[in-house]
């Protein structure tokens, strides 16, 4: 047994109670591992998930959380349901994917685009060894024409400002996907692109002026964050295609100020308040860019 897994065991345990200092406690975790590869094992939404956890935090912290660790469902969970078409753009290791799927079952499809090697490699073995048929992991950026980009690699990879170092990986549209792959319609699309929000969108036109549009949730990176994040930008081109567009602040920030008791009740009523608690007015978002919002646009 190597030093580590006791550490592990004992430290999901422990938080599968105590539900604060669990990001302390990944730091810790990283810290004793020191460089040596680590792969764990843990279940999420009824999928098997392999995570390579000597990567990052976000990785240790899916390992002790599961599937607490995404916080923002109850936003979209009234909105999926058996047999829909979906993207996840952004896919990063897949976390969101599994949920996807796990709502839109055997009898949909989902498509998930991630480009950064590292964190494609975890997606595409996770869909495989799920034997998730019905769902494709892509390894291109999703952005306005298609060719090549430059890409920063990392957990977090994105496009970075003209002339910096980085990768050559693919680009496709939205459009020119769902042209390509035959594909009727789609029903939602999540976007989590690091600041590229505004190019995903002008490659995604003729699907947002279809009458059957898809539910879109985009993650809104600030102003000065990523070299292209328009909050504003965003919004006035949304409110061109939808008319019920909902704006929150991301629901980790709101989950982080809860008190302990209150992270307890969220363990046996996970939809209580984050939807009301964390809703803003579209106007901040324009008003406010310099933070990150998530917006939830529907037909």
């Amino acid at each position: 047994m190597r030093p580590i897994t006791p550490a592990l065991r004992a430290a999901r345990l422990a938080h599968t109670f105590l539900l604060f200092s669990q990001l302390r406690t990944a730091r810790l975790l990283l810290e004793l591992n020191g460089q040596q590869p680590l792969e764990v094992q843990r279940r999420l939404f009824g999928y098997d998930l392999t995570l390579k956890a000597h990567r990052s935090t976000t990785h240790m912290l899916l390992y002790l959380q599961g599937d607490d660790f995404l916080s923002d469902l109850p936003l979209i969970a009234p909105h999926l349901r058996p047999g829909m078409v979906a993207f996840d753009v952004g896919a990063n290791i897949g976390y969101l994917s599994m949920y996807l799927r796990s709502r839109i079952g055997p009898l949909g499809q989902l498509f998930s685009f991630e480009p950064e090697p590292e964190n494609y490699a975890e997606l595409d073995a996770n869909f495989r060894n799920n034997h998730l048929r019905n769902c494709q992991a892509i390894q291109t950026a999703v952005g306005s024409q298609e060719g090549v980009i430059t890409f920063a690699t990392g957990l977090n990879g994105h496009v970075p400002v003209e002339g910096a170092e980085g990768i050559s990986v693919p680009v496709v549209t939205v459009d020119g996907f769902v042209q390509k792959q035959g594909l009727s319609h789609v029903d939602f699309v999540k976007v989590d692109v690091e600041g590229f929000e505004l190019d995903v969108l002008a490659g995604m036109r003729a699907t947002l002026e279809r009458p059957d549009k898809p539910i879109l949730y985009i993650k809104v990176h600030g102003r000065g964050e990523y070299a292209r994040a328009d909050p504003r930008r965003v919004c006035e081109v949304l409110e061109g295609h939808y008319k019920n567009i909902r704006a929150y602040l991301p629901p980790d920030d709101f989950k982080a100020k809860r008190s302990h008791l209150r992270r307890l009740w969220g363990r046996v009523s996970p939809f209580d308040d984050i939807e009301q608690a964390c809703r803003v007015d579209l106007r901040e978002v324009k008003q406010h860019d310099t933070q990150r919002y998530q917006l939830l646009c529907l037909p």
